[in-house]
């Protein structure tokens, strides 16, 4: 059986995915795995056919069951090497962090009938581009705003601003 955190790390990744296929996207995950774990990629219809359009998204996907929630913001403790990753710069691809917050009891993660399958609670987005270093060793807390849901609409746009040009 997997570990919890492995387990965790899979449900962040169909979270993602199933946004991005809910908004007509195509995904894909580097392997190996160098601190992006998907990118997202915009279609584009060119007569009869579907083509990737080159516009994309780079995803890291976090989950955590003991993000501190406040009444604005998602706390998480970010791995350093990951917030110096998605901080950087100079890069071609716009990335984001996506923190999937799941309940404590992992029996409550997801929930099937024949009508639906549910995945708790909800997931937030940042772009950490730019932001200053961090003298942490280990870890480094980052504060989502709770107003950033990574939804299938949130996702358009994030899309649209990559298409003009616009940072995220």
């Amino acid at each position: 059986m997997l570990t919890r955190n492995h387990r965790q790390e899979g449900l962040s990744r169909a979270y993602v995915a199933a946004i991005a296929a809910r908004c007509g996207m195509s995904w894909s995950s580097p392997r190996p795995d160098y601190g992006i774990d998907q990118t997202l990629n915009d279609i584009v219809a060119y007569g009869d056919y579907r083509a990737e359009s080159g516009f994309k998204i780079d995803v890291q996907a976090k989950s955590a069951t003991r993000a501190h929630l406040t009444a604005t913001h998602v706390k998480h403790d970010l791995e350093r090497r990951a917030y110096d990753i998605l901080r950087e710069t100079a890069v071609g691809t716009p990335r984001i962090l996506v923190v999937l917050v799941l309940p404590k009891d992992e029996s409550l993660w997801v929930a099937q009938t024949e009508q639906e399958l549910t995945l708790r609670h909800c997931a937030y987005w940042i772009s950490l581009r730019g932001v200053a270093p961090s003298t942490n060793r280990r870890s480094v807390r980052v504060e989502v705003p709770r107003a950033n849901v990574f939804s299938a609409n949130t996702l358009q746009e994030l899309m649209r601003r990559v298409k003009r040009g616009e940072p995220l």
